[in-house]
C-alpha cells in the first residue's frame, strides 16, 4: 500500500532561503515502511491519488498554493496547478511554521530518511557563548538550550527559516524561542567558532550593547578570569512576579540595582545598565541560592505557559508569607507590590443576639477594615487592595490564627463582623487583640481559667461503680452542663451510656426535673436502671392510657420517662414544663428534622440537652444536622447550607475539617477496643462464595432482563418514576444470591433441587463444624423465607435450634433458653428483629448470611454476642457472593462512607440510590 510522504530538502533551503519540501512515495508492508525518494516527476493527479487521507489532502493543498505563488514571483507567469509535474514545493518563511505543523500532524514528514516529530511549543533559547582568549581576543559559538539540553548550534542536522526560526536534531524539529533573524542564524550555523579581535570584536559587542531585538543573548564562559575584569559586580535581590490571580504560578526575577532586572531563566549572564554607563555580570551562585530558597517553600519548578514555578493553591499564602518575612519582594499579577499583615487592632461590642467585632488590620504602613479583609478571604481572594500600587497578602488562616474562627463563624455587615452568641468560641482567640465590654469580661475569665475537663464525682446516692472511661464520660457531661453546652454521647453499644447519664443526673439538685425520651421497647429497661442506680429519685413512666393528664400530676417526680410516640401525642402538656435536662435515647429517631417527632422534641424547653446513640449517622450527613438542630440550633445554620458544605467537602477537605472542629467539643464517642480492656477480641471474616453454574445462569438471566429494560427506562424517565421497580430488581438479585428458591416464580423450576445455592452449601458446612465442636452460633438473615429454609435443613440434620423474627411473641423465653440450654447450638434470627435489645453472649460465632445496606445494623447484630462480660473470643463471618450484586453492595457502601468516615460511620440506604449507583450495581 502506497501513501504520499514529505521530505525536507536542506540544499534547496540553503540555496533559496525557502523551506523546501519534496514529495515521496511511502510504501507500507506490515510494520515495515519504505520511503521511495526521490520520486520521478509526476502529474498532480498522481500525488492527489496518493493523498487519500484528509490530513494529506489538506497538506497537499497548502503546498500547491505556496508553490504556485513561488513560481509566479520568480517567473512572472501565472501557472496552473494541473500543469505541475515537479515534486518540489517552496514555502516562504512567513508560512513555514503552520505548514510544518500540518505536515507533522500527518506523521509522514521526513529528513534524511527519519520521521520527524514537530514541536513548536517547547521553549528553546539561542545564545552566543563567548570565551575570552589571550591578547584581548574572544571566541564565539552559537548554542541552543532547552530543559536539560545545551548543545552547539552546529551539532544540529539542519536549520530553517520561519517565525520562529527552527532546527532539526535527530528526529526532532523544534522552534527557537529567541528572536533572531534568519541571516543571524545562518551566520552562526555555517561559520565555525570564530575568533574576533580589535575592531571586529568591538563591532560585535556593539550590536549586543545596542540591544538589537534580533540579536540574541551573550554568555561569557567563566573559565577565564580576564572576563571578570570587564564587568561591574552587584549583588542581586530576589523578586517573585506572580502570574495569576491566586499566586499559584510565578516567575523568579533578579534585581541588580534600581531599574535593572532579569528573569532567572534568561540565559544572558551580562546585563546592560539602562543609562549605558556599565555592563553588569550576573551573580549565578547567588541567583541559584535564591532559587533554592524558593524551592524550599511549597513552590516547585514547573514551566506552564509563561511561568516557570508553581505552588499548590492551599500552600500559596504560607509560602508567600515566608518569602516576605525573609525580605523578598513580591509583585502580584497586576504589578502591585505585595505586603504582609502585621497586627490587629480590634474592638468587641455586646448586642442582644450577637457580638460585633470592629477594627483595622495593619499591613506595614497601611490599614484595612476587618470586615473587608474577611470578606476578601471568604471570596477566596489572595490579596486585598490597600492603595493604588499596593496589595495586602491575605494570611493563611491556620487553626491558631486569631481571625480563623471569626472568618468561619462571623457574618460580615459592612465594615464589621457579627458573631452569634452560641459561637462565642470563635472570639476566644481575639481576647488578646481586642478591647472587651464588661459583659464579656466574666466569661473571658472563666474561659481562660479553664485548664481542661476536671474530674467530678457522682452523688453519694448513686449506687453504682463507673469504669475509667465511664468516669471520663461523667466528667465531660459535667463540663457541658457547667458551660451551658449540649452534646451527643455516641459510645458504641455495650459501653454503658445509660449508667454515665444516671451518674451525671445524680450530681444535679434533687428539686429539678428531667425528661428522658426512649423507644417504647426500652421504657422498662430504663425504669429498672433508674431504680437501681438512683433509688433516691422518683421516676414516673409517662405511658399508657392511664398516664397523667395535667402538669400537676407530673410535679412530684424528678424524672419523667416517656416514649417518642407519647411525647408527640402529649406535646401540649410537656411544653408547659421547663426541664433541667432533656435526654433522648436512641436519638437516631430524630435523624430526619422534618418529622413530627423531631419537631416535637425541638419545641420543648430545657436547660441541658443530650442525645444518646451508638449510630449518630445511619444514612447521610444530614442526620448530623438534625441532631444539632435539636441541641444547638444555630451551630450549622440552615440545613441547605450545611448540605452544601458536605457536598463541597468531597473536593475540599477544609469543609469537612471545619465541621469536625465545630462538633468536637460537643461529641464524645468511644469504641470498645479503645476503652474496654475486659472486652474480648473479635475476629471479622468475609467468606467469598462463587455461584454454581445453575445459579449463575439464573442470576445472569434475571440481570440481563433488568439491564435491558429497567435501566433504559430509568435513564430516559428518571429514577423517581421507577424507584419501586429498581428496589424490586435489587431485591430479586439479592434473593438469587441467597437462594433461588426465595423467588416464587422459580420455586417450581427448582423444587427438585433445594441445594442450588453455593452460599447455602457453605453455610451448612460451617454449621456442621460448629455443631460438632459443641459451640453456639447466631445466624442472621434479612429474609424470613431464607431462615425457614435454614430451619428446615436443621430439622433434617436433627440439630436443636432457636428461632426469632418479628412475629415471635415470647422473645425473652427464646433468648433465655438459648443462653442456658447447651443443647441449642444455633439461633436463627431475622436481622431487623434481632438487632436491638438482646444479650446473647453465649454465642461463639455470628454468621451474617446476606449483607445489608446499613452497616450499623450489621454491627448491632454482631454486638449481641460481642459484649462486655464475655470472656471468650467472638468470630463474625459475612457470606458474600462474588461477582454479584452483593459484592457491588460492599463496594458501594465503602464508597458512600468515605466522605465522612472521619466524623462518624456512614451507611448506605437503598432508597437513596442514584442512576450512577444503579448502573454500578447492574454492571
Amino acid at each position: 500500500m502506497s501513501e504520499i510522504a514529505y521530505t525536507l530538502d536542506r540544499q534547496e533551503i540553503d540555496k533559496t532561503g525557502y523551506v523546501a519540501i519534496r514529495l515521496a512515495e511511502l510504501t507500507k508492508e506490515g510494520f515495515t515502511h519504505h520511503l521511495n525518494h526521490p520520486i520521478p516527476s509526476a502529474a498532480l493527479a498522481k500525488w492527489r491519488a496518493l493523498a487519500s487521507q484528509e490530513k494529506d489532502k489538506q497538506a497537499l493543498s497548502l503546498l500547491i498554493k505556496e508553490e504556485l505563488a513561488y513560481q509566479q514571483k520568480w517567473t512572472g507567469r501565472t501557472p496552473h496547478a494541473e500543469s505541475m509535474t515537479s515534486s518540489l514545493f517552496h514555502i516562504p518563511a512567513a508560512q513555514s511554521v503552520p505548514i510544518l505543523n500540518v505536515l507533522g500532524a500527518t506523521q509522514k514528514l521526513y529528513f534524511n530518511g527519519k520521521q520527524l516529530v514537530v514541536d513548536f511549543i517547547g521553549h528553546v533559547d539561542f545564545y552566543y557563548e563567548i570565551t575570552p582568549l589571550e591578547a584581548q581576543r574572544i571566541e564565539i559559538k552559537g548554542r541552543l538550550k532547552w530543559r536539560d539540553t545545551d548543545i552547539e548550534l552546529q551539532a544540529c542536522d539542519c536549520i530553517g527559516p520561519g517565525k520562529p526560526q527552527w532546527f532539526i536534531r535527530g528526529i526532532s524539529l523544534k522552534g527557537i524561542s529567541t528572536p533572531l533573524s534568519w541571516k543571524e542564524l545562518q551566520r552562526a550555523f555555517q561559520t565555525k567558532p570564530w575568533i574576533l579581535e580589535g575592531p571586529h570584536k568591538a563591532a560585535f559587542l556593539e550590536e549586543f550593547e545596542e540591544e538589537d531585538p534580533d540579536f540574541p543573548g551573550l554568555v561569557i564562559k567563566e573559565s577565564s578570569s580576564s572576563a571578570q575584569d570587564l564587568y561591574q559586580q552587584t549583588a542581586p535581590h530576589p523578586l517573585l512576579i506572580l502570574k495569576d490571580r491566586l499566586g499559584a504560578f510565578a516567575d523568579l526575577w533578579m534585581e541588580y540595582g534600581e531599574g535593572l532586572r532579569v528573569a532567572l531563566h534568561d540565559p544572558r549572564p551580562i546585563l546592560q545598565e539602562t543609562k549605558g554607563s556599565f555592563r553588569l555580570k550576573r551573580q549565578s551562585n547567588a541567583e541559584q541560592g535564591f532559587e533554592k530558597d524558593l524551592l524550599e517553600t511549597d513552590f516547585i519548578k514547573k514551566a506552564v505557559s509563561t511561568s516557570h514555578y508553581y505552588c499548590p493553591i492551599d500552600k500559596v499564602a504560607k509560602s508567600l508569607t515566608f518569602l516576605l518575612e525573609i525580605g523578598w519582594s513580591i509583585q502580584d499579577w497586576q504589578g502591585n507590590r505585595v505586603v504582609k499583615q502585621d497586627a490587629l487592632n480590634l474592638e468587641l461590642e455586646d448586642n442582644a443576639q450577637s457580638f460585633k467585632v470592629k477594627g483595622r488590620v495593619r499591613y506595614e504602613m497601611h490599614e484595612a477594615d476587618v470586615g473587608a479583609v474577611l470578606g476578601a478571604f471568604n471570596r477566596r481572594e489572595r490579596f486585598i487592595q490597600l492603595n493604588p500600587g499596593t496589595v495586602g497578602l491575605l494570611p493563611e488562616l491556620t487553626a491558631q490564627h486569631p481571625l480563623r474562627e471569626l472568618a468561619e463563624e462571623g457574618e460580615i455587615v459592612g465594615q464589621e463582623v457579627r458573631v452569634k452568641k452560641s459561637h462565642f468560641g470563635a472570639l476566644s482567640s481575639l481576647f488578646e487583640q481586642a478591647q472587651l465590654p464588661s459583659s464579656l469580661t466574666a466569661f473571658k475569665e472563666k474561659w481562660e481559667s479553664f485548664s481542661g475537663i476536671q474530674s467530678v464525682q457522682p452523688s453519694p446516692f448513686f449506687s453504682g461503680t463507673l469504669r475509667p472511661y465511664q468516669q471520663e464520660g461523667l466528667n465531660w457531661l459535667a463540663f457541658l452542663s457547667d458551660f451551658g453546652f449540649h452534646g451527643i454521647l455516641a459510645d458504641e453499644m455495650g459501653l454503658g451510656k445509660t449508667v454515665q447519664v444516671l451518674a451525671f443526673l445524680s450530681r444535679l439538685p434533687s428539686d429539678v426535673k428531667h425528661l428522658i425520651v426512649v423507644p417504647t421497647s426500652l421504657l422498662f429497661n430504663w425504669k429498672n436502671e433508674i431504680h437501681r442506680f438512683l433509688p433516691h429519685l422518683s421516676c414516673y413512666v409517662h405511658q399508657g392510657p392511664t398516664r397523667a393528664k395535667t402538669i400537676e400530676e407530673l410535679k412530684p417526680h424528678s424524672i419523667i420517662l416517656t416514649s417518642y410516640t407519647t411525647l408527640r401525642l402529649d406535646l401540649p402538656l410537656l411544653q408547659k414544663e421547663n426541664f433541667h435536662s432533656m435526654i433522648l435515647d436512641e436519638a437516631q429517631v430524630i435523624k430526619n428534622a422534618r418529622t413530627q417527632t423531631s419537631q416535637a422534641v425541638c419545641s420543648l424547653q430545657s436547660h441541658f440537652r443530650l442525645c444518646l446513640t451508638g449510630t449518630p449517622i445511619e444514612n447521610h450527613m444530614g442526620e448530623l444536622w438534625s441532631h444539632f438542630h435539636f441541641l444547638i440550633p444555630d451551630l450549622f445554620g440552615s440545613e441547605e447550607s450545611f448540605m452544601a458544605d458536605i457536598q463541597a467537602a468531597s473536593s475540599d477537605r477544609r469543609y469537612l475539617d471545619r465541621i469536625k472542629k465545630k462538633i468536637a467539643p460537643f461529641v464524645m464517642r468511644r469504641r470498645k477496643q479503645e476503652v474496654a480492656k475486659d472486652l474480648p477480641p473479635r475476629i471479622d471474616q468475609t467468606v467469598w462464595v462463587e455461584m454454581s453454574d445453575e445459579q449463575r445462569a439464573l442470576y445472569d438471566r434475571l440481570l440481563a432482563g433488568f439491564k435491558g429494560n429497567l435501566l433504559k427506562k430509568v435513564e430516559v424517565e428518571g429514577m423517581g418514576k421507577h424507584r419501586l421497580e429498581v428496589l424490586e430488581a435489587i431485591l430479586r438479585l439479592r434473593q438469587i444470591c441467597c437462594h433461588p428458591l426465595l423467588i416464587s416464580s422459580l420455586s417450581e423450576e427448582l423444587e427438585e433441587n433445594a441445594q442450588t445455592s453455593a452460599k447455602f452449601e457453605a453455610l451448612t458446612q460451617d454449621l456442621q463444624t460448629i455443631v460438632d465442636e459443641g459451640s453456639k452460633v447466631l445466624v442472621y438473615s434479612q429474609f424470613t423465607s431464607m431462615l425457614q429454609l435454614m430451619t428446615r435443613f436443621a430439622k433434617q440434620q436433627g440439630w436443636s435450634y432457636a428461632y426469632l423474627d418479628g412475629s415471635t411473641l415470647n422473645r425473652e423465653k427464646v433468648v433465655t433458653e438459648f443462653q442456658k440450654d447447651a443443647a441449642q447450638s444455633i439461633f436463627f434470627i431475622s436481622l431487623k428483629a434481632g438487632g436491638v435489645g438482646l444479650n446473647l453472649t453465649a454465642a461463639d460465632y455470628v454468621l451474617l448470611y446476606d449483607p445489608w445496606w446499613n452497616e450499623a445494623v450489621e454491627e448491632q447484630a454482631i454486638n449481641r454476642a460481642h459484649r462486655i462480660g464475655r470472656q471468650d473470643q467472638v468470630i463474625a463471618k459475612r457470606f458474600v457472593v462474588a461477582e454479584s450484586i452483593e459484592e457491588k453492595m460492599m463496594k458501594l457502601k465503602a464508597a458512600k462512607r468515605s466522605l465522612v468516615e472521619d466524623v462518624f460511620d456512614l451507611d448506605t440506604n437503598p432508597a437513596q440510590l442514584t442512576i450512577d449507583d444503579l448502573r454500578f450495581l447492574l454492571d
